[in-house]
């Protein structure tokens, strides 16, 4: 009889063990989110995530359910909050700050990534025994995937002498400043590049930090793409926000690059409002908190709790 419940305990193990290699997790994220388009920057045109500015990084959290198919091998659902905003007065570039157009994007994510481990400096299968405290573990990994956006630009007529437009945002593709004959999708796909490290806590749970990319396939995140459009096809509204280069802010930059406000008006001939060659992207910076789900069936914990008292 011993040797029949030993042998039954040790099965039981084993399978849970075989489980476990292949666990669910729950979790969020909090950090912040930067953008690179046509708008603000330190360059022109903007070559890199370098161009990006650090004071007008802005909220990004989420929600995840990860499965791990293996060691090396995860993937995760998540639903993310992302909050991405810029003015040309934060620009160094004075031929932007003498444009002085704005926007914000507040956008949710939804879709799944891959993390593929290429670092590890702990047993992994010990993380995952609920059966005791655990040990403390660290991973390096990197990520990709691909992710559904909905997003709604806004932004903020600043240029208000008569104060006809109020202090408020306002939803930026109705008015399709650009003269557009359709909208703009309302959701687009972007594709993250990543990479992460994290922690392992003992008894399931898990700290991290990781970065990422985000490339987009529209450059409308913040409503600016190509030229000028004839005032006669906007609305006042659409031509408040769509041009808002005055001679107060020109004289204010005092830099002959900054140009004309007849270089930020609309013009028989067509003048460029933003670069329609690239499109626009947006990263993140965030911290991940992790738990492990215990997936055991009862019958698995009644022997998990029959090994520990032998």
């Amino acid at each position: 009889m011993k040797t029949f419940v030993t042998t039954i305990v040790m099965s039981g193990m084993a399978f849970v063990a075989f489980g476990q290699t292949s666990p669910l997790s729950a979790g969020f994220t909090i950090g912040g989110a930067n953008y690179l388009g046509e708008i603000g920057g330190k360059f022109d045109p903007r070559a890199s995530v370098i161009d990006a500015n650090i004071i007008t990084t802005s909220p990004a959290a989420g929600v995840f359910l990860r499965y791990a198919a293996n060691d090396r091998i995860r993937v995760s659902g998540e639903v993310n909050y992302i909050h991405i905003r810029q003015a040309d007065k934060h620009a160094e570039d004075p031929a932007r700050q003498a444009r002085n157009l704005n926007f914000r994007n507040r956008m949710f994510e939804f879709g799944f990534r891959t993390d593929f481990s290429v670092f590890s400096i702990s047993d992994r299968r010990g993380m995952r025994d609920y059966t005791k405290p655990g040990r403390l573990s660290f991973d390096v990994f990197v990520f990709t995937g691909c992710y559904g956006v909905l997003h709604n630009p806004q932004a903020q007529v600043t240029y208000d002498p008569n104060n006809e437009w109020e202090d408020r945002w306002y939803d930026l593709r109705p008015l399709r400043t650009e003269g557009q004959v359709e909208e703009y999708a309302t959701i687009i796909a972007s594709i993250p590049l990543g990479i992460g490290m994290e922690f392992g806590m003992g008894n399931g749970w898990t700290f991290g930090v990781e970065g990422s990319w985000r490339s987009t396939f529209t450059d409308y995140l913040d409503d600016i793409s190509g030229m000028y459009a004839n005032p006669d096809v906007l609305t006042p509204l659409a031509e408040a926000i769509s041009s808002q280069s005055n001679e107060a802010v020109i004289t204010l930059i005092n830099d002959p690059d900054s140009g004309q406000v007849g270089n930020h008006r609309f013009s028989e001939g067509g003048t460029y409002r933003g670069n329609p060659e690239t499109n626009d992207s947006y990263g993140t910076i965030q911290f991940t908190f992790a738990k492990a789900i215990d997936t055991r069936s009862s019958f698995e914990r009644a022997l998990d709790h029959i090994s520990k008292r032998r």
